[in-house]
């Protein structure tokens, strides 16, 4: 089966992932990090994505950050201000928007298109390196359950402009509940989606049933996310440099820059460990700043904080009417430990999917959906925005002396069921009719020779519009 690809960007970080032989995989980048920061610098005459962009003297050069935030084609004022404050390029808001990089005496021109093209190829060369065989690279790329088709569409033009080959694009919450198979389930269930990530947080309660995915609930929020965290834990250690040397980075662009990053770097590594050393060369007036900061320390600046990145969720689950039997956490900024406990506290009677990196799911979703709809035959994605027909009646399946129903009624184009046929040793072709109705007559039939497949084998029903496509394996 050929590789598949699933790509997550998102405001701070982007993160590729792979599916191969039933299996996704996050690629780790050039560097060897399994997500690459989603910022894009020009310095003097050259460009810079990613952990090159962010490291370095950030005042010798012209930054964007936060860019998605402008690919929305719904963005507000809010957006603009928020990505014109944490970026230090001009940004030009007349009949389209523009950014103004000023880098030595040239002044070039870019547009929030052009800068996600810019990480969608950082991104291509990634996974380019990591195929053997040279072809297409197939994709599926998530996005925000709030976006339009038009936004969509944008996404989808910028990774085939890098060299993609795109063939869906899905939600995040459900890229999320791919990730872990949660479709899979027999029984008909409500899944708490919990994303957290840099700049912005969503929360969504999904029905999943017979491998229908449904969100029935949503909260996006757009003045929560994890730099909150950044900010306040940068600000404790500028105290602690202000009260040890009477100097204050706080007054200090350049040192307040440092800090945030050095911060950031801080929260990441005390997501996972119970200390993290931080080491600033020069922060302020010739000043190095050693510290060790303790998770406990961290969890204490933060704790005032935890009641706002709770409410959403709060909000969502007493206005639902149901039980919620599954949470699932994803974004960069739910890796915290505090901030996990504090979710799965709100229904301590579900059961938190906790398995892969929360900055890395929405990926791995992406990355096994494409892998299923590279493994539906003859698979063509025409028109993303197309209207979807869902199956009108029940689909049963005979066999032998056997009778299942292999689709339900409702279920999306594309659901498949898998079926494991024993048919005793010496069965050579056995005859599979489909009905509507378990005792009624039926609407098609297919017959396989099976002499030469081992006992017992496996019949895949593939939904395929107007017809079902039944294969032996």
């Amino acid at each position: 089966m050929a590789t598949a690809y699933g790509i997550h960007l998102g405001n701070n970080s982007a993160c590729l992932a792979s599916f191969t032989n039933g299996t996704a995989a996050v690629i780790a980048n050039d560097a060897g990090d399994r997500v690459t920061p989603a910022i894009v610098a020009l310095n003097g005459s050259e460009w810079e994505i990613g952990l090159t962009a962010k490291s370095g003297q950030a005042l010798s050069k012209a930054i964007i950050k936060h860019n998605k935030r402008l690919m929305n084609c719904d963005w507000n004022e809010e957006d603009l201000t928020y990505v014109e404050s944490s970026s230090s390029c001009r940004i030009q808001n007349e009949e389209k928007l523009t950014y103004e990089f000023e880098s030595g005496e040239a002044t070039q021109y870019s547009n929030p298109d052009n800068i996600t093209t810019k990480i969608y190829a950082k991104l291509f060369t990634i996974a380019s390196h990591s195929v053997k065989d040279e072809g297409d690279l197939k994709l599926v790329l998530a996005a925000p359950l709030h976006w339009s088709n038009e936004s969509r569409e944008r996404l989808v033009k910028c990774a085939e402009l890098a060299g993609f080959d795109v063939l869906q694009v899905i939600s995040e919450p459900a890229a999320a509940l791919l990730a872990y198979n949660v479709e899979d389930t027999a029984e008909d269930i409500n899944v708490l989606v919990y994303r957290l990530g840099g700049s912005s947080c969503d929360v969504s309660i999904v029905n999943v049933a017979g491998g229908f995915i449904t969100v029935e609930k949503n909260i996006f929020r757009s003045d929560l996310g994890g730099q909150c965290l950044t900010k306040d834990l940068a600000n404790y250690i500028a105290q602690e440099v202000k009260q040890k040397w009477k100097l204050d980075p706080q007054e200090s662009r350049r040192a307040m820059s440092k800090l945030l990053h050095h911060a950031d770097n801080c929260k990441h590594v005390l997501s996972t460990l119970n200390s993290a050393h931080v080491f600033i060369e020069s922060l302020l007036d010739g000043v190095d700043w050693s510290q060790n900061v303790s998770r406990a320390r961290f969890e204490n600046i933060i704790s005032s904080k935890l009641s706002a990145y709770i409410e959403p969720a709060q909000q969502l689950i007493a206005s639902f009417n149901g039980k919620i039997h599954k949470i699932v956490l994803s974004g960069g900024s739910m890796k915290i430990p505090k901030l996990q406990s504090a979710i799965a506290n709100l229904i301590p009677e579900a059961e938190v999917l906790s398995g892969i990196n929360p900055d890395e799911v929405i990926a791995m979703g992406c990355a096994r959906e494409a892998g299923l709809l590279l493994d539906v035959p003859e698979f063509n994605m025409h028109d993303l925005n197309a209207e979807v027909e869902f199956l009108g009646k029940d689909i049963y399946l005979k066999y032998l002396d056997q009778t299942t129903q292999i689709f339900k009624e409702g279920a999306p184009p594309f659901a498949q069921h898998v079926s494991s046929i024993d048919a005793g040793v010496d069965a050579k072709n056995i005859s599979f009719s489909l009905h509507k109705d378990p005792d009624g007559e039926q609407f098609a039939t297919e017959t396989f020779n099976v002499e030469s497949l081992s006992k017992p084998f496996t019949l895949k029903a593939t939904l395929d519009h107007s017809k079902v496509i039944l294969q032996i394996e």
